[in-house]
C-alpha cells in the first residue's frame, strides 16, 4: 500500500506544480509574453551568436503562449484527477489500481510534452535560451520539472503488490 500512496501523492505534487505555474503565467501574462519575445529574439546570444531558429511574428508567440499554458492546465487537471481515481481504488487489486493511472500518465506525458518538449527542445536548444543572461533559470527549471514528471512516471509506471500483500 505504500507504494500506492506515494503514487498518489507525487501525482498530487506535480499537479499541483504545474497549476500554480500556469496561475503564476495566466497572472503575470504580460511578463510572459515579453519573456517570449526576449527568448525567441536572439538577443544576448555571444557565444553562438547564429540560431537556427528564426524570430517569430508576434501572432506565433501568442500561439506559443497559449499552447505552454494548455500543457501546464491539462498536466495538472489530469494529474489531480488520476490521483483521485488511483485513491478510490487504492485498496484494489493491482490490475484494478492499474487501470486507474491512465489519466495521471496522460498529465505527466502533457508536463513532459511542455517542459522537455516546449522548453528543452524549442527554447533552450532552437533559440539557445542557454546562452541568455535570462535564461539560466527557465532553463535549469524546465529539466528539474521535466525529471520530476519523468521519475513519477517511471515510478507510477511500476506495478505494486496487490492491496492485501
Amino acid at each position: 500500500m505504500t507504494d500506492r500512496y506515494l503514487k498518489i501523492l507525487l501525482c498530487l505534487i506535480v499537479g499541483a506544480m504545474a497549476l500554480t505555474y500556469v496561475a503564476h503565467n495566466i497572472a503575470n501574462v504580460g511578463a510572459a509574453y515579453n519573456f517570449f519575445v526576449y527568448t525567441t529574439s536572439h538577443q544576448g546570444q555571444e557565444a553562438y551568436p547564429v540560431t537556427l531558429l528564426p524570430v517569430p511574428p508576434s501572432w506565433l508567440i501568442v500561439v506559443a503562449m497559449v499552447v505552454v499554458f494548455a500543457l501546464e492546465i491539462a498536466a495538472g487537471l489530469l494529474l489531480l484527477a488520476g490521483a483521485l481515481k488511483m485513491w478510490g481504488a487504492r485498496a484494489d487489486s493491482a490490475a484494478q489500481f492499474s487501470g486507474t493511472k491512465l489519466l495521471a500518465k496522460i498529465g505527466l506525458g502533457c508536463a513532459l510534452a511542455n517542459w522537455w518538449g516546449l522548453f528543452q527542445v524549442v527554447a533552450v536548444a532552437g533559440y539557445q535560451l542557454w546562452q541568455m543572461p535570462n535564461g539560466q533559470g527557465p532553463d535549469h527549471g524546465s529539466w528539474v520539472f521535466g525529471a520530476m514528471a519523468m521519475l513519477t512516471l517511471i515510478y507510477l509506471s511500476q506495478r505494486e503488490p496487490d492491496a492485501s500483500s
